[in-house]
């Protein structure tokens, strides 16, 4: 089943994530952007190293509410436009935090900021907070983030980034407002593209590499000199997704660029769906974007295919479900975003009685 686009957004820079507003019955959203430059302002070429010491990464975020407009189509409005260095990820805490609303934003810059969000004001939606103090090390920049608290109701949550000297970084969150971090540990060869916690046990963390290795690690244990509790090398290229499923325990979706997802192109991006165990959301970089129906009943499982998304024309990098659903039907509203062609889309998941 391959349903059409409602609406779709032009954010002008490269598109990279997208997280839906977890609270209010909302079908607001943050677009996440990334634009590479050329010392002397120009776009520098899609196959600009990340290495790169003369290039400079901007981005910007914006904050859009999916409208559902009188005559049953749909319509991408933006409230508000932040800018920043590039973003990489984008993670809401989906508990509140001391009665507040809470994202944080992986930025090429090596910080991972928090933003606090104001229901008060569509123009000034969100609002800074605070920062991290700098990079893990020279030129590192920050690539991914989680939050401890999708269970657990916490006053002073944690949140682990991961970074492109490959190293991991513990946070904690203060009463004083302020960011406690931990000294960050090397966990992988290359570049560790996501770091993940286990919801249900948020001692232990997940990591995922560009040296194709996928790693837990226990956080009872200082991690900093010690191993990790395993290290797989089931994946045979850079591990760039892991997410854990909050409806069931022990059970945790990896991707890589390997194709053990068979989606036809690799898998940048995996997402639970927000009620539903088993429907797992993918962004198949250059294979367009998924719905998995997985197997969760037996011990080996399975995942079949129920739904394709093919009209981005360039890789397939970020994507998330709306949270709520505001219709009687068992459709589900989903958005995505593809990196060179800089564009959004917002489609519906089939009722299952049409897939």
């Amino acid at each position: 089943m391959e349903p059409a686009s409602l609406a779709s957004f032009d954010p002008v820079y490269s598109s990279d994530c997208v997280e839906f507003f977890p609270f209010d019955d909302s079908q607001r959203f943050l677009l996440g952007t990334y634009q590479l430059l050329k010392a002397n302002g120009e776009k520098a070429s899609d196959d600009q190293s990340l290495t790169s010491a003369d290039a400079r990464r901007i981005g910007r975020l914006y904050v859009c509410d999916a409208q559902d407009n009188a005559d049953g189509s749909m319509s991408v409005v933006e409230q508000q436009r932040i800018e920043t260095s590039a973003i990489f990820d984008v993670k809401w805490s989906y508990n509140k935090v001391n009665g507040k609303a809470l994202v944080g934003l992986a930025l090429s810059d090596g910080d991972m900021a928090v933003y606090e969000a104001d229901n008060t004001s569509d123009s000034q939606f969100l609002k800074p907070l605070i920062k991290t103090a700098g990079p893990t090390s020279d030129s590192s920049m920050c690539l991914s983030l989680d939050w401890s608290n999708r269970l657990i109701q916490e006053s002073q949550p944690r949140i682990m980034t991961s970074q492109s000297d490959g190293s991991l970084r513990l946070l904690q969150m203060r009463e004083s407002g302020d960011l406690e971090s931990s000294e960050p540990w090397h966990a992988h060869g290359f570049e560790a593209w996501i770091t993940s916690f286990d919801y249900w046990n948020t001692s232990v963390v997940f990591s995922g590499g560009d040296d194709a290795v996928f790693k837990g690690w226990d956080l009872r244990m200082d991690p900093v000199g010690s191993s990790p509790i395993f290290s797989s090398k089931r994946h045979v290229a850079g591990v760039c997704s892991i997410h854990s499923n909050f409806h069931r325990q022990h059970l945790l979706a990896t991707g890589s660029y390997d194709e053990n997802h068979s989606v036809g192109g690799g898998v940048w991006r995996l997402k639970w769906h927000p009620t539903e165990p088993t429907q797992l959301l993918v962004a198949g970089m250059y294979g367009g974007f998924h719905i998995l129906d997985v197997d969760v009943d037996g011990l080996e499982r399975s995942a079949k295919l129920t739904t394709s998304f093919m009209e981005h024309g360039s890789i397939a990098y970020g994507a998330d479900w709306c949270q709520f659903n505001r219709g009687p039907a068992k459709d589900w509203l989903v958005g995505t975003c593809s990196f060179y062609d800089h564009l959004f889309h917002l489609w519906r998941r089939p009722a299952i009685g049409q897939r």
